[in-house]
């Protein structure tokens, strides 16, 4: 299978605006620089060691899903239902407003997907969305 590091950004970039990581916190995190990040973002000129060493930071996100978009994008939870790194579930932006940007970039990585030929479940990921809406 081929890695395509166009749909590793795109794929990067829904994560951190899901985690509502900014640029000074993804470079504190991951003691990357700036100009390393933002090419992984953009999906274009960065080396794979790079990304590995950025993904490491991220006890929640899936690699296999990052990299192929197979799988589900995080890892699966604890017995408590926490995250790895201890979080659950706190938005701190507006929730209709972060919600509908969420579901604008999912329609975005799905048709990214869809035509590199790639079958996301995409489907489960606007559920979970739905459901956070609904209780939210």
């Amino acid at each position: 299978m081929a890695i395509d590091l166009q749909q590793i950004g795109k794929r990067f970039r829904f994560y951190t605006n899901l985690k509502e990581l900014e640029m000074d916190q993804l470079k504190s995190m991951t003691g990357s620089d700036e100009t390393t990040l933002s090419n992984i973002i953009s999906g274009q000129n960065y080396l794979l060691d790079d990304l590995v060493a950025i993904v490491k930071n991220f006890k929640d996100l899936n690699p296999q899903w990052l990299i192929y978009g197979e799988g589900s994008m995080f890892k699966p939870m604890n017995a408590d239902g926490t995250c790895p790194d201890h979080q659950k579930g706190c938005l701190k932006k507006d929730k209709a407003a972060y919600l509908k940007q969420m579901k604008d970039m999912l329609i975005e990585l799905d048709a990214a997907e869809v035509a590199k030929g790639h079958h996301p479940n995409v489907e489960a990921l606007r559920a979970k969305l739905d459901q956070y809406r609904a209780t939210h």
